[in-house]
């Protein structure tokens, strides 16, 4: 069910009805049947399957917490439960390149052969919805337990809800037990809360059902055939693709966020103007701040973090980005861009460790040569999200450096619109002092645009980019 769905309206409204008008002590539970039931819209046999991942942990923390093997056998659970159903076909397609077996490369042959040995028609491994973000959430809580740093007894119960929350089962933000634990037991909603949750879900609906969808038209068709345009429709398209990107993305966080607000909950930030940052490492401190976050604290600090140097602390940024690469799909283009991501973290961190300085220190132009260097190198990393595979970026890059002559970039206003639209929002993400508004004025001009937007809303139901990470 889509968040920007009339079914998704009216069920949540429902929900918002009877959520208030119950004890707090029955709210909690209430939260995780509406969540089953929004979870069993994708697919009830998965709902099954969540229900059970929710109670092998809880074992694991009440009956085998004491355990020198806790750690790592919970969180191999996790692991594998995420790697059967999301890199199943993947790793299939890497032993049957090893060892010469066509069938296992190709889906349709592989489904047909388990079907036949397995005697189980139609077999095939699908994606869970939800399950890449409520892996971390089980391995966040996992080791924060264990470090001390959540004091409390898990009961079954406060586990389920905090896995068991729809506003962010489709979106995130990817949840740390201790961003909500207190808040179920005793939700709040002042008028503030509630008018404040209606802006941040209308604002999400404007960035993301208006404005993405305006320029998506545009983008797309550049995606569909990339070796029909020129180099400067194809370098055009990289930088509207992280404009779109960001309203995508933020806009159902915005309308997660908003959710949360209406039913008593405080959900972290995701996004801070990422595209306001002054270097490499500055953009991950503002772009998917949940993911970031926790790649920093669960994969690159374990790993050793910038403690053992600079040589490994390049190692460590490669290999935890390029594990986020691999989070993001079972493809060797995520991979690609993860490894890449940490590379550029890495050369911007030898430079700093060994003092090396390439521009001139000019007010304006070292900081404008920068910016102008990263945004491009970024943009174009993003390449690997829109094609097929590595050969079909690779040719688009190259069509981009030989300026290629080609089609013209189709429909450029709307792209231009968003790209205005993107520089307002950044701007009130990075100074929202200068911006803020009282409650009289947020409260009144509300209902106007509401209504704006409803009225700008276009037909149908726009898929999530993102939602097929």
């Amino acid at each position: 069910m889509n968040f920007t769905s009339l079914e998704f309206l009216f069920f949540f409204c429902l929900v918002f009805l009877v959520y208030w008008n119950l004890p707090d002590r029955w709210k909690k539970y209430f939260l995780i049947l509406s969540s089953a039931l929004f979870y069993t819209f994708s697919s009830w046999k998965f709902l099954f399957h969540l229900i059970l991942v929710v109670s092998i942990n809880w074992i694991f923390l009440r009956f085998f917490f004491a355990k020198k093997w806790f750690l790592p056998v919970s969180i191999g659970f996790n692991v594998l439960n995420l790697a059967f159903f999301k890199y199943f076909y993947f790793f299939a397609d890497l032993v049957g390149i090893f060892l010469g077996i066509p069938d296992f490369q190709n889906k349709v042959s592989l489904d047909g052969i388990l079907s036949k040995s397995l005697d189980w028609a139609g077999f095939e491994v699908v994606l869970p919805l939800t399950i890449s973000y409520y892996t971390f959430q089980f391995i966040s809580l996992l080791v924060d337990k264990k470090k001390g740093m959540i004091t409390e007894e898990i009961g079954f119960w406060k586990l389920t809800s905090y896995i068991f929350l729809f506003p962010v089962m489709i979106a995130g933000p990817i949840l740390r037990f201790n961003d909500v634990a207190t808040q179920f037991d005793s939700p709040k909603m002042e008028k503030e809360d509630m008018v404040d949750g209606l802006w941040l879900v209308v604002i999400g609906l404007f960035k993301k059902s208006v404005v993405s969808v305006l320029m998506s038209g545009s983008i797309f068709q550049v995606f569909a055939e990339t070796s029909a345009f020129s180099g400067a429709a194809l370098l055009s398209t990289v930088y509207f693709f992280a404009i779109y990107l960001y309203l995508d993305f933020s806009g159902l966080t915005d309308i997660a966020r908003g959710m949360g607000k209406l039913l008593g909950f405080t959900l972290p930030q995701n996004f801070k103007a990422p595209f306001f940052f002054s270097g490499f490492g500055d953009f991950w401190r503002r772009w998917h701040l949940t993911f970031s976050f926790w790649i920093r604290d669960y994969l690159y600090i374990p790993l050793g973090g910038s403690r053992s140097g600079t040589f490994r602390t390049c190692f460590n940024y490669m290999l935890a980005f390029g594990l986020g690469g691999l989070w993001h799909g079972a493809n060797l283009n995520y991979l690609l861009w993860g490894v890449l991501t940490g590379l550029y973290l890495s050369i911007e961190r030898v430079l700093k460790d060994l003092n090396i300085k390439i521009l001139p220190e000019i007010p304006y132009v070292k900081q404008t040569i920068t910016y102008l260097f990263v945004l491009n190198i970024y943009s174009i990393s993003w390449i690997l999200f829109f094609t097929p595979d590595f050969g079909s970026a690779v040719a688009a890059v190259q069509r981009i450096f030989v300026w290629s002559n080609g089609v013209a970039f189709p429909n450029m206003e709307p792209c231009i619109f968003a790209l205005l639209v993107a520089i307002l929002f950044h701007s009130t993400e990075e100074w929202p002092e200068k911006f803020k508004v009282g409650l009289k004025w947020k409260t009144a001009f509300l209902p106007i645009v509401w209504i704006l937007v409803l009225l700008a809303l276009p037909s149908g139901n726009a898929d999530f980019f993102y939602g097929q990470f």
